[in-house]
């Protein structure tokens, strides 16, 4: 049986198998449908020449670095991970092989639609804690438990406390411990209120506790803190 090869790819169609920073750029400033319309092109490109289709490896390659370049374009321009989002779309990088041009772009639009979907909860989770953080910060003086900060907040306790721990690294309580020590550290650098005020004005319910908590973050007393500064 005579075989024939596959003719050789030219340079601007290993730029389209490989290249896709433009892609990636206009998902995030222009939106998913405009980064399909830019697929759409590349696949049209790309199957003009072999009857509608690709080759599978061809097409792996195409649907894996889409996958692989939007994955990294997010991390290092944006500093988001979306590592199971990149593992998830693997299957889609593999639908559409030795299929048509159809089946490309309906894979690539797959894997588009994903890393939107994954933009758009981390924007809203960044909304949700934004909105979180300003009521702590404007109730330091007050007690502020999670239960309060959700009912005040329309967010549920266990989202409150996921998207603290996965966007700030800490649960909710340790970031209202750290900004209450924040505040007492500028009250005892710039004013002479007394321990018991500055206790008061940050939300401890007694001196003894304030100075216990401050003494546990800082490694010395509030009095001590005072006097280093000021020494």
């Amino acid at each position: 049986m005579e075989c024939y090869a596959q003719p050789p790819l030219q340079r601007d169609e290993w730029e389209l198998l490989y290249d896709h920073s433009q892609l990636c750029e206009a998902l995030v400033q222009e939106g998913a449908p405009v980064a399909k319309a830019l697929f759409a092109l590349r696949v049209e490109h790309l199957t003009s020449r072999e009857g509608g289709s690709l080759p599978d490896e061809t097409a792996i390659i195409l649907l894996t670095s889409l996958n692989r370049s939007l994955y990294d374009y997010l991390l290092f321009q944006l500093g988001i991970s979306f590592s199971r989002c990149c593992y998830d779309n693997r299957l889609h990088a593999h639908a559409g092989v030795g299929r048509s041009a159809g089946a490309l772009q309906a894979a690539g639009d797959a894997i588009l639609d994903a890393y939107a979907e994954e933009l758009r909860q981390n924007h809203a989770r960044h909304t949700h804690i934004e909105r979180v953080c300003a009521y702590v910060q404007g109730h330091l003086t007050e007690e502020l438990t999670l239960e309060r900060v959700a009912r005040e907040a329309y967010l549920s306790r266990c989202y409150i406390c996921q998207i603290f721990k996965s966007l700030l690294g800490c649960t909710f309580g340790e970031y209202v411990k750290r900004e209450r020590i924040q505040r007492a550290r500028a009250l005892l650098a710039s004013t002479d209120k007394s321990i018991e005020e500055i206790a008061a004005a940050c939300g401890f319910h007694s001196a003894t506790y304030f100075a216990t908590v401050f003494k546990n973050a800082m490694g010395m007393t509030p009095s001590a803190f005072r006097h280093s500064l000021r020494g």
